[in-house]
């Protein structure tokens, strides 16, 4: 019997095929077997169930940890199939009811996508992860047919809580300011809730948590707050502060009396953000953030823009006050599907900032200065920000991505300089005044590929290009000299404009090829291109002597060519040994033609071209030769020439510096005994910057060496008993050592670190720990000089 067309069977024609009752019962028999059919010709394709009796905790949960729960645990999960639960799971996803049918691995459709059987339905995904082995298939199938348990471990308590309770008692003898800035803590007593978490269920689905810290005097305050419920959305909130410590002294001259000066202030800067976010998760719906954020900085911090001392030199300490707010509102909204997904992120920032500087002078030879130097620096901006991605596969073996991204600024700030002795009372200086708007447009564009066409070869191209246009208007007052003497007092004032368009294009090459046995080949390329056209200008007049306004004016272009290319190998010839490498060359070539310049210096007119030329060299290599002991050595040689063009054009580039620097490492991990642990690490390098320094004595190389060397080791008494020890030592000797012609700058010190402490279980809810700790710090000068010893202790408590 042969049917020439696939329509609908009209009932004359099912007559005139005499096609009886019986025969229709038998095909709609076998319309419905059909899949069932499917499934058994499927599960003579699966590995068997394994013969073991199934853990959850052991067997079954890596593998839904490791492969599943990343997309189908409890937060948007995909086709809303979730695998964090029994309840859940049984209930299956959009696709199918029956994802998991206890006592039948044969038919749960779970086996048969990770088995990858059934076509666009593999598990996971091609480019997710790695499929699961027969091993895994296996294993899974038993768990299914032994009633797909769920252990009593794996249960979600309804309510747990841990805290944990600390108190330290550190002594200092020597700088104490500079034991703050440098170890983050403040001397004498502290403590508080070192951390604190909570959970608790609310129903099945709805779930709140609570976790922070709150330790005092160092004003460091954290508490996030969660409430979530599964397919429907979410409230995340929180705060958080942190101090960070500065010290008060200034530089140091061991030429001069006094040598170093301080300000014997308490200077710190608190940090800190509060914020609330409100997700919307629906099944099938974009994923959607409404969020607030403000952030805050605020405190007294150095600064290493020194005073001058009666040397001549500027050693004497100063100080900011800063005072900076942000608001940001934020709305992200995001779609996923199987093969493509999509993200927009938009935020509006509103940006105030109200900072205060006070630099010291003294002219005398006593601690106090004659002179201070005040600055008030406001600035507040209002910035809109979109940021629009895309990812896509469009191929098993191509994934397609790029983005838009908008920006928009609009700025006004202002400066003010002022001079005056310890009454505030005006004295010879500097009086600056300005004020200044900006405003911003930026737009990017990038897309990239990443591209698999062979199991041993990858490749990803990627571009970036942005253009922005900015324009600012200032005026400025510049007053300097006595104001007592109108004679030596000389008044400056100009209006300026400026404008700047800039494009910026940049390209991304990455190459893996694994064909070789034991070895990965890699090749990264990136260049970039920057094209800059500014012009600045204005009007001169100087108050007095030139009464008239003076013009001035410069335009410039430039232009940056930049590439930076490495390539490689790892090698793992044996299981023990690994050996990777690599080499990179980086040439930055930069040109400047000044179309116009009417400035009265010319500075930096001057300059037509800069070029910097980097080479670097880096190689690791990792051995394991038994179960107890890895060694990893490292090694990184890096040299930079810098070179410089200026007038008169067609002039050849001189060399203007170089920088040169070792560094090598070795690290390694022993455990030697079941119970034992230890872990040591030591780097040393050298470097030397040598500069063009044109006659002037002042300037010399910077060149010296860096080494850290730092050691812990673990011991475990027994179930409850664990001894810990550590030590760790860094010194550093880089710098000028130029003490006759300038202040030499660099880096100088040496710092010790060492502890040991025992942690005792009390109860299977009470773990305390109690250890000791030794601090030494020391620099030329022993000006900024310590030694500390502290005690810290914890009580640990978890419920239940």
């Amino acid at each position: 019997m042969k049917i020439e067309n696939d329509t609908a069977l009209h009932p004359r024609k099912l007559q005139s095929l005499k096609i009886r009752p019986a025969i229709l019962a038998a095909l709609a028999l076998a319309c419905i077997a059909f899949p069932v059919f499917g499934d058994e010709i499927a599960s003579d394709q699966l590995p068997p169930p394994a013969s073991e009796k199934i853990i959850y905790d052991r067997d079954i949960r890596p593998i839904l940890e490791g492969t599943c729960l990343r997309c189908h645990g409890p937060n948007r999960p995909k086709s809303s199939f979730r695998l964090d639960n029994r309840a859940s799971a049984l209930k299956g996803g959009d696709e199918n009811d029956n994802d998991i049918v206890p006592g039948d691995s044969a038919h749960s459709m779970l086996i048969q996508y990770v088995a990858r059987l059934v076509e666009d339905m593999e598990m996971p995904p091609p480019g997710k992860g790695d499929p699961l082995t027969p091993r895994q298939i296996s294993l899974m199938r038993a768990w299914i047919d032994q009633g797909a348990n769920w252990s009593a471990t794996n249960a979600t308590p309804a309510f747990s809580f841990s805290t944990s309770q600390t108190f330290r008692w550190i002594h200092v003898s020597g700088d104490k300011r500079k034991f703050r800035e440098i170890e983050g803590i403040k001397e004498g007593a502290g403590g508080g809730v070192e951390n604190f978490s909570l959970r608790e269920r609310l129903s099945e689905n709805e779930n709140f948590s609570a976790d922070g810290h709150f330790l005092f005097p160092d004003q460091d305050f954290q508490l996030k707050l969660a409430l979530t419920r599964s397919d429907i959305g979410f409230i995340r909130g929180g705060f958080e502060q942190w101090r960070k410590y500065y010290d008060d002294t200034g530089g140091f001259d061991r030429a001069v009396v006094p040598s170093s000066f301080s300000l014997n202030r308490d200077l710190h800067l608190d940090n800190g953000r509060a914020w609330i976010d409100f997700g919307l998760t629906l099944p099938h719906w974009p994923k959607i953030i409404l969020g607030y954020e403000y952030r805050f900085r605020n405190g007294d911090e150095a600064t290493l823009d020194w005073g001058e001392s009666a040397s001549g030199k500027n050693i004497i300490p100063s100080t900011k006050f800063l005072d900076e707010k942000t608001h940001v509102l934020k709305l992200d909204v995001a779609y996923e599907s199987p093969d493509w997904r999509v993200e927009n992120n938009a935020r509006i920032e509103f940006y105030d900032q109200k900072n205060r500087g006070t630099e010291f002078t003294t002219f005398g030879t006593g601690p106090a200065p004659d002179t201070l130097l005040h600055s008030a620096d406001d600035y507040h901006h209002v910035q809109g920000m979109d940021a629009l991605s895309f990812e896509k596969m469009v191929r098993d073996w191509w994934l397609l991505s790029g983005g838009y991204f908008y920006s928009r600024l609009e700025a006004d700030g202002s400066f003010n300089q002022t001079t005056t002795d310890l009454a505030n009372l005006p004295v010879s200086g500097n009086f600056w005044s300005s004020r200044v708007t900006l405003s911003r447009e930026s737009h990017v564009f990038s897309v990239a590929s990443l591209f698999t066409p062979l199991e041993y070869l990858s490749l990803s191209l990627g571009s970036q290009n942005e253009w922005t246009h900015e324009n600012g208007f200032g005026r400025t007052h510049l007053d300097s000299g006595d104001p007592e003497n109108p004679a030596q007092f000389a008044l400056y004032s100009f209006p300026a404009v400026s404008d700047l368009d800039e494009f910026e294009s940049m390209q991304n090459a990455n190459l893996r090829f694994t064909k070789i046995p034991f070895t990965v080949l890699f090749a990264d390329a990136r260049f970039q291109q920057d094209r800059v056209g500014q012009f600045s200008g204005g009007q001169l007049l100087e108050t007095g002597s030139s009464p008239a306004p003076t013009p001035f004016a410069r335009e410039t272009e430039f232009q940056n060519n930049r590439f930076d290319i490495k390539t490689g190998f790892n090698v793992s010839p044996l299981r023990w040994v690994e050996l990777t490498a690599q080499f990179r060359h980086l040439l930055s070539g930069s040109d400047y033609q000044h179309l116009e310049d009417t400035t009265l210096n010319g500075y930096p007119a001057f300059i037509l071209g800069r070029k910097i030329e980097t080479d670097e060299v880096d190689a690791k290599l990792a051995l394991r030769p038994n179960s107890w002991l890895k060694v990893t050595l490292t090694l990184q040689a890096v040299t930079t020439d810098y070179s410089t063009r200026t007038d008169p054009p067609g002039s050849s580039a001189i060399l203007a510096g170089t920088y040169d620097a070792e560094n090598y490492g070795i690290n390694f991990a022993l455990t030697p005994l079941r119970r034992f642990y230890f872990f040591g690490t030591f780097t040393y390098g050298n470097s030397r910057t040598i500069t063009a320094d044109n006659g002037n004595a002042s300037v010399v190389p910077y060149r010296g060496n860096l080494f850290t060397a730092a050691a812990n080791a673990t011991y475990a008494l027994n179930d409850t008993t664990e001894f810990s020890a550590a030590y760790s030592i860094s010194r550093a000797d880089y710098g000028q050592h130029n003490f006759a012609d300038g202040v030499p700058l660099g880096l100088n010190y040496t710092r010790h670190g060492a502890s040991a402490g025992i942690t005792k279980k009390i109860s299977p809810l009470v773990t305390m720990n109690l250890h000791y700790a030794f601090f030494k710090y020391s620099e030329p000068g022993r000006i900024n000089d310590y030694t500390a010893h502290g005690i810290f202790a914890t009580l640990a408590f978890k419920w239940p």
